[in-house]
C-alpha cells in the first residue's frame, strides 16, 4: 500500500508507493461534423523509466478495453 505525505502545493495529499506502476492519461475529443464521433488518445507508461506508448480509440467500449487491459496487468504485477 501506499503512503500519504503532505505537500506544500498542488492538490494536496500525496500517495507515495513502495513502487510506481505506472500512469495512464486519456485525451477526449470530438471530432468536427459531418462525423462528429468521439476520439481518444491514451497515453500509458509501464513505470517511471519506461517509454509512453500512445493508443487511440474511437468509442467508449474500445477506450475501456484498454484501460482494463492496462489494470489488469498492473494487478497481475506484469510490467
Amino acid at each position: 500500500m501506499g503512503r500519504t505525505s503532505e505537500s506544500g502545493g498542488g492538490d494536496g495529499p500525496r500517495t507515495t508507493g513502495l513502487e510506481e506502476l505506472g500512469a495512464l492519461v486519456l485525451r477526449v475529443w470530438r471530432e468536427p461534423a459531418p462525423g462528429g464521433g468521439l476520439r481518444l488518445r491514451i497515453f500509458a507508461s509501464e513505470g517511471p523509466s519506461d517509454p509512453v506508448e500512445a493508443t487511440t480509440a474511437a468509442s467508449v467500449e474500445a477506450a475501456i478495453e484498454v484501460v482494463r487491459d492496462w489494470l489488469s496487468r498492473r494487478e497481475a504485477g506484469a510490467r
